[in-house]
């Protein structure tokens, strides 16, 4: 594999760590506003969050562990709203990063 295809892996692998990272720190934060948590709790809830996502490969371990959370206070949602938002959000952290490019 010739040099330059793997510094472009490498930084499209490096890439998608952060929109990863600043999807599920802005999910949280959205997440935690619906929820009616404070400031206090949502710091917490925002690194439980983040923590999920090394559960397992994709975003299904963050829609459980927000799932759980809306179960939890008797807010009605569905797993698929959660990943409408996650995609949602996923989307304008992408937008952004490539404006900045």
């Amino acid at each position: 594999m010739a040099v330059m295809e793997m510094e472009r892996i490498e930084v499209e692998t490096r890439m998608s760590g952060q929109v990863t990272a600043r999807r599920n720190y802005l999910l949280a934060i959205w997440a935690g506003r619906e929820l009616g948590l404070t400031e206090r709790e949502l710091s917490g809830f925002i690194e439980a969050v983040m923590q999920s996502d090394f559960e397992e490969p994709g975003p299904h371990d963050v829609i459980r562990t927000l799932q759980a959370e809306f179960d939890i206070r008797g807010l009605t949602t569905q797993p698929c709203q959660l990943l409408d938002k996650l995609k949602s959000i996923e989307n304008n952290v992408r937008a952004e990063l490539h404006m900045t490019d």
